[in-house]
């Protein structure tokens, strides 16, 4: 169906401006189901008499309409859905109705292609996996006396790598101190991000690599804060 069909109320009401009304005009040659319908409106409205003749209404009229109304305060809400009722039969006729038929069902149609996509989705379960592990071992007096140890792992799912460090036993920082973790290939430095340790030394970090994240080992600073660009601070753990 044409979307220029929704038009022909508008049309018929005189509610088009020239330009559509022009437009509509040509539709209606081509279109045999809005001149079937614009000709069984037109008929009808044709058909309806209007020479009423006007009477003077009585002087009794208005206090039997406001006694009307009070007395029949139950009745408004069944006069309002009548009203109501009637006035959306005139509005939907067959080519409405079928509009609003097509958008209910392109909706419903969308809802349901939607939903299967999710599930779809949520039903891929790729497999995580280990692609390289590097031993982080203490490279300053105070990490080697606590003990400090840990690991970096990098796990691979789907196209997308993450880096993920794990430390234990670090020394306490102070303030808006932090450890600070460098990707290092060829004398070249990467910034992985900072990280704080917990009360009991254990600090942790997860980066997502980019595919130009390309390192052979890692380094883990102590810095006087967050905005380091290249290290300021002492190596605290690395990996051999």
């Amino acid at each position: 169906m044409n979307t220029k069909c929704a038009n022909l109320l508008s049309f018929l009401s005189g509610e088009l401006g020239e330009k559509e009304k022009k437009a509509f005009t040509e539709h209606l040659i081509h279109c045999s189901e809005c001149t079937r319908e614009y000709e069984q409106m037109t008929e009808a409205w044709n058909s309806l008499k209007w020479d009423f003749e006007e009477i003077e209404p009585s002087s009794s009229m208005k206090s039997e309409i406001m006694n009307f109304v009070f007395e029949t305060d139950d009745e408004v809400p069944v006069t309002k859905e009548k009203k109501w009722s009637s006035f959306f039969l005139k509005q939907f006729t067959p080519v409405t109705s079928g509009i609003l038929l097509a958008t209910l069902v392109l909706a419903f149609v969308l809802l349901y292609s939607n939903i299967q996509l999710k599930k779809e989705l949520a039903a891929i379960n790729l497999p995580m996996e280990v692609k390289t592990s590097l031993s982080l071992q203490p490279a300053d007096m105070s990490a080697i006396k606590m003990n400090t140890d840990g690991a970096a792992y990098i796990l691979k799912q789907g196209e997308e790598r993450r880096l993920i460090v794990q430390i234990q036993n670090l020394p306490s920082l102070q303030e808006s101190e932090v450890y600070q973790v460098w990707l290092l290939k060829d004398g070249k430095r990467t910034n992985a991000g900072t990280f704080k340790p917990d009360e009991a030394g254990t600090g942790s970090l997860t980066y997502k690599l980019s595919i130009n994240d390309q390192f052979n080992q890692i380094g883990i600073t102590k810095e006087p804060d967050s905005n380091s660009t290249k290290p300021r601070g002492d190596k605290i753990v690395g990996s051999s």
